[in-house]
């Protein structure tokens, strides 16, 4: 873990009631952190305040918001300064997920995936920084997904959402880093969550993601042990598959060769297309 380097223990998390979310909670929690948590399902939020609770964090604050309402952000923010006079961990974890061929996908569903998955990641950094460069240190997490690195086809939704969480989380790498502020970025590709309840499986690729979620060896812990050693350690990026970490390393050595190979795999149904009809 990483007490010593954040003696306070304070976090904020979003999209923090269920998958990813809690299982960061639930850590933290065993180490006497004090979190802040938020979620937009009241029922699941308020449940996992009483289980945070009894795991061990030293205090718990529920703050049931819409992670696309800004100014439901800020003020959270503002909560959370007037109460702990700072923060020491940032995740902007809530997201969902979206899938379909570019003519299938409509507006609605396009601005659905975004407005969650980048305008609140943006909402929380905005809401945040200020904060974090008054103090001087610490360190902000971003959720995005290989999808934002891979751009696997019939994804254009979520591939551009996760994408831009991405290229703000490297940006931000070097803009804050005068100020001590650490910035990390979660990119995996499929692991067991609770991800498949975002997407309604009227298409073809939700129905295959879906099937991929439920085959998945890869548990949120194991994401949550790769993200924690990167906050220790600041570093950038988490890809912590090995599929995440080679489609990575293919694209930007031998670009022109990554699509051939993303080409063929969709044709012939291979690795995420295995289950699209």
């Amino acid at each position: 873990m990483f007490n010593q380097k954040f003696p306070e223990k304070r976090a904020f998390i979003t999209g923090a009631a269920s998958g990813l979310g809690l299982e960061i909670c639930q850590q933290l929690a065993k180490h006497q952190w004090r979190l802040a948590i938020a979620d937009i399902n009241s029922e699941r939020l308020a449940n996992t305040k009483t289980e945070l609770e009894n795991l061990g964090a030293k205090e718990v604050i529920a703050i049931e918001l819409n992670v696309t309402d800004a100014e439901a952000i800020f003020s959270a923010a503002e909560n959370i300064e007037q109460n702990w006079q700072g923060i020491d961990l940032l995740f902007n974890n809530a997201g969902i997920a979206g899938a379909g061929k570019i003519e299938e996908i409509d507006r609605d569903d396009f601005e659905r995936v975004i407005d969650i998955d980048l305008w609140s990641v943006i909402y929380g950094c905005r809401a945040f920084i200020p904060m974090l460069k008054k103090q001087n240190a610490g360190h902000i997490i971003n959720t995005a997904s290989s999808a934002g690195t891979l751009s696997a086809a019939e994804m254009a939704n979520y591939n551009v959402a996760k994408a831009g969480v991405v290229s703000l989380s490297e940006t931000l790498k070097v803009e804050l880093s005068p100020n001590n502020i650490g910035v990390t970025v979660l990119c995996p590709t499929v692991f067991k969550t609770n991800l498949g309840e975002s997407v309604s499986g009227k298409t073809a690729f939700e129905r295959n993601l879906q099937e991929q979620l439920k085959e998945s060896k890869v548990t949120s812990a194991d994401i949550v042990k790769k993200t924690f050693k990167a906050i220790k350690n600041n570093k950038l990026y988490v890809m912590p598959q090995s599929d995440a970490t080679w489609g990575w390393r293919i694209k930007r050595l031998m670009p022109e060769t990554y699509s051939k190979l993303m080409s063929y795999m969709y044709k012939n149904r291979i690795w995420i297309y295995k289950h699209l009809d």
